[in-house]
């Protein structure tokens, strides 16, 4: 009986060790993942915002007319 309690116990505690690490890897992985969801929505986020200012930038561009610069001019020195 004192066997196969020792035996019973041993099991028990490699079962134990076994589900703890299973448990562990299970809350890592949830944890990556919901890291993954967040990164992917803070991207997607700055996405769009990058994407409407250079809308923003393009629409000034083109509602403006370029500026012309003054070219100063050239003496012409006769030797």
């Amino acid at each position: 009986m004192l066997q196969q309690s020792k035996q019973r116990m041993t099991a028990d505690n490699q079962f134990l060790k076994l589900q703890t690490k299973s448990l562990a890897k299970g809350r890592m992985n949830s944890e990556m993942d919901s890291i993954i969801q967040q990164r992917a929505e803070n991207t997607a986020r700055l996405r769009g915002l990058r994407l409407a200012k250079q809308a923003q930038d393009q629409a000034l561009a083109l509602a403006s007319p370029p500026l012309k610069t003054k070219r100063p001019k050239v003496s012409k020195i006769s030797a």
